[in-house]
């Protein structure tokens, strides 16, 4: 007790920022509550098939829109006993003409055990089981049926496929707002650091400065920049080998597909880690590298225009050919002489104000109708992870811009400049760590949005398809059936329960990391 005592009336000034957010964070009960219902929900999503006692895809089409089954507490005699369920079928109410679940424990009675032997699965994928939550020999022998929730238009049990469906409408949210964070950090930083500082783009071949700036580098740079782009050649094949044998063969596994996303980060990332510390400090390097991109662009417009022009006739082929000409022309003036500076923070923040004047809902629908609809599931999955991101890291950015504008003028970034450091290594030692408290903040209270942008196109059935299945695919089922949803089969509105619980806690945890990670809040 004594101990306990001097640990909590240890100086303030003893105690780290983390350790005093955290006593901040446990004094605020709505967060702790958000943390809990959230860890509940990701541990049902990670053990889905432990819970459900049928496979996700399994369906009892003579079951659909089955209400859920009455478990029975007591025996005949009234006598308290092992919950068990009775044999069930399907008749026709020859007084309301409406099919029926009719329960007869005359024709049996079948006790519900835990921890039994069910169907088989692969646990994460890779552990083959078959122990399941809840059931008993009679489920495997088909006696009699266990739904919890009742069933879906497809005869499917909706307790399971909620735990089913939370893969995927919990972990898109994390997936998307990480990618929408990389790409925001990425871009809300360069933003930021360059404002206001031109970038040069490029430089003619016949204009003095480039011949100064290619002699502005040491020789031994020039090797390094050659030993960097043969790496890069190595990077490349190795990713595209990768791609080939083992990740094409196999699209529809979501775990194969993750494999193959986390192998393109990796990649990306050695990439630029490759071009900054080898290549870009070349100023040959570099000077090939802004030729090479002219190059692509003006092949790229000429293939464009030759390919309209040769399928047009008279006038259309005159106009075709002159603006080809033209740019063609703009470009080759621009690879001999002039000295183009871009202002990188004017041209991200006017594409985050385009992205930003367009609704996101109608953004995101016309993107979504883009996806075939004969696309792997798990194909559809990373697009619309990918979809998401697209749209909402702009915010992020804008946020990320104005704090590093703070930050680029502190003592401690412009004494690392002084110091000879680069602009990467200010950017990613000095500036960004200052950012850390807000991004954590940031992306708890983001992830509501994601998860509700994608059931809202599973909703609208430009999401996640069938097989799959996710929280806002489920509720589509009761809005296909009207009003008799709210009257007849309440079961089907579940999954908008879960999808209101998982905003809501994601909203309070959010709130309480906020006031927690405030710098101006007392302990």
């Amino acid at each position: 007790m004594l101990r306990r005592v001097q640990r909590n009336t240890a100086p303030k000034a003893n105690r780290s920022f983390f350790q005093q957010a955290w006593i901040r964070f446990k004094r605020h009960p709505l967060a702790r509550l958000g943390a809990a219902v959230l860890l509940v929900f990701y541990l049902g999503a990670l053990f889905a098939d432990f819970l459900a006692p049928y496979p996700e895809e399994k369906s009892f089409r003579d079951f659909s829109f089955a209400s859920p089954t009455r478990i029975f507490w007591r025996d005949e005699n009234g006598r308290l006993t092992r919950p068990y369920v009775c044999a069930s079928e399907r008749r026709r109410n020859l007084e309301t003409f409406k099919v029926e679940v009719i329960t007869d424990c005359e024709k049996g009675r079948y006790p519900i055990y835990f921890f039994v032997k069910g169907e088989p699965y692969r646990f994460l994928g890779l552990i083959p089981t078959d122990l399941r939550l809840m059931g008993g020999p009679w489920l495997l022998e088909d006696k009699a049926k266990l739904f919890l929730w009742g069933t879906d238009d497809f005869g499917r049990d909706i307790w399971g496929r909620i735990w089913y469906g939370a893969r995927i409408s919990l972990t898109i949210g994390i997936f998307a707002v990480a990618l929408a964070l990389v790409i925001g950090i990425f871009m809300g930083s360069i933003s930021g650091y360059y404002a206001g500082r031109p970038v040069t783009f490029s430089i003619g071949i016949l204009n003095p400065q480039f011949w100064a700036f290619i002699r502005g580098s040491p020789w031994y740079t020039h090797l390094m920049a050659a030993l960097g782009l043969v790496l890069i050649a190595a990077l490349l094949f190795a990713m595209g080998y990768g791609y080939q044998n083992f990740i094409r063969p196999d699209l529809q596994r979501v775990s194969t597909l993750a494999l193959g996303a986390l192998g393109l980060v990796v990649g990306l990332v050695l990439l630029g880690v490759i071009l900054y510390a080898l290549v870009w400090k070349s100023h040959l390097a570099r000077a090939l590298l802004w030729l090479s991109a002219w190059a692509g662009i003006a092949w790229l417009l000429w293939i464009t225009v030759w390919g309209f022009w040769q399928s047009s006739r008279g006038l259309e082929a005159i106009i075709a050919g002159l603006i080809g000409a033209v740019l063609l022309g703009a470009i080759g003036y621009v690879l001999l002489w002039p000295r183009i500076e871009l202002d990188l923070d004017t041209i991200i923040m006017r594409t985050v104000e385009v992205l930003a004047a367009i609704p996101d809902l109608f953004l995101l629908i016309i993107l979504s109708v883009l996806i075939p609809m004969e696309v792997p599931p798990a194909v559809r999955f990373v697009l619309v992870v990918t979809i998401l991101s697209f749209v909402n890291w702009g915010g992020l950015a804008r946020i990320i811009r104005s704090q590093v504008l703070q930050l680029r003028e502190m003592e401690f970034a412009q004494a690392a400049q002084a110091l000879g450091a680069g602009d990467a290594r200010v950017i990613i030692r000095h500036v960004l760590p200052g950012t850390y408290t807000y991004l954590i903040v940031a992306v708890t209270l983001a992830i509501p949005g994601f998860i509700l942008g994608e059931s809202g196109l599973s909703f609208l059935g430009l999401g996640i398809q069938e097989p799959a299945t996710s929280w806002g695919l489920m509720l589509s089922k009761a809005q296909a059936t009207g009003i008799t949803a709210f009257t007849e089969r309440p079961w089907l509105l579940i999954p908008g329960l879960f999808i209101l619980l998982a905003v809501l806690a994601y909203n309070f945890l959010g709130d309480g990391l906020r006031d927690a990670l405030d710098p101006r809040t007392k302990v």
